[in-house]
């Protein structure tokens, strides 16, 4: 079973450079990280630390903790710092709706924000709850479970990504469809992938091309592209061959495709490289000194 964690090499390589552009993760108001002979930390803005560096990761908080890494095994802090839950799951998520899925290294359960065991390490994969439910896998096959534990869609796909305004991307034998909360289907199994809504579309693969629906399921963008990425900011990236470009909520292509890699718009401004130089980019298409990023 796969999950959330599905994606495409083309994905990763592109993902990239959204890691470039956020070296330095804001993880709350006034928070930020900081490094520190290859180890992260945890700064107010002003320059306090409240955390020294002495994590390989830390990840942005959610619900008020953040899960850090020693490099192999994960756990949590709460905003003040404090490791509330010890590092020492093979694998997690971050919080949310009070839960975390982790992993012992052979099973997947669910914890609370004490570290308790609220659902028994039985999964092959667990999903972070939203909506109150969450896809699991168990014996190679995926459903969505709620927080007692009950299953509420059938363990008979392949894999799920978690509900979002009621609905979720389910994949079987190498076809995805959307589902709603009844398990009911509202895009039937056609496309190779979809991707979750953004600003509402999804991105879905259509004999290798790629285009966008709207939340009925209507192909609102035909799939003519060799890849598309989420909307965001009114903008969404998308590649013909090697190069790559921008287009509108219409459709309309706002940015051309000149580049070699793109990043995602945030706050105005998204990451691209052409001809093996980085640089930030307004919603225009114009290079933009950023982040302290130059344009020379």
């Amino acid at each position: 079973m796969r999950t959330e964690k599905k994606t495409t090499m083309k994905k990763i390589v592109y993902a990239i450079l959204m890691l470039i552009a956020t070296q330095q993760v804001v993880l709350a108001q006034q928070l930020e990280t900081f490094e520190e002979n290859g180890k992260y930390g945890i700064k107010e803005t002003g320059g306090k630390i409240l955390v020294p560096a002495r994590y390989a990761e830390i990840y942005i908080f959610s619900e008020g903790m953040a899960m850090v890494s020693d490099g192999e095994l994960y756990g949590y802090i709460d905003r003040t710092g404090k490791e509330v839950i010890a590092i020492q799951y093979t694998e997690a998520t971050s919080f949310s709706e009070g839960l975390a899925s982790v992993s012992n290294g052979s099973a997947w359960g669910y914890i609370d924000k004490t570290g308790k065991t609220v659902l028994p390490f039985e999964y092959d994969e667990g999903n972070s709850f939203n909506e109150g439910l969450a896809f699991v896998s168990q014996y190679g096959y995926a459903g969505a479970i709620d927080k007692t534990g009950k299953v509420v869609i059938p363990m008979i796909y392949d894999y799920g990504i978690s509900f979002s305004q009621g609905l979720a991307v389910v994949e079987k034998e190498g076809y995805a469809g959307i589902i709603d909360m009844r398990g009911n289907f509202v895009v039937p199994m056609k496309y190779l992938e979809i991707d979750e809504f953004s600003q509402g579309f999804a991105a879905v693969n259509k004999d290798n091309k790629w285009g966008y629906i709207n939340r009925q399921g209507v192909e609102i963008i035909k799939p003519e592209y060799d890849y598309a990425f989420a909307f965001s900011e009114g903008l969404a990236g998308i590649t013909i061959g090697d190069k790559g470009g921008y287009i509108d909520l219409q459709g309309n292509i706002v940015i051309p495709l000149i580049y070699d890699k793109l990043g995602q718009f945030i706050n105005g401004h998204s990451l691209v490289e052409l001809n093996g130089k980085q640089f930030y980019i307004n919603t225009r298409g114009n290079c933009v000194d950023y982040e302290g990023v130059s344009c020379k």
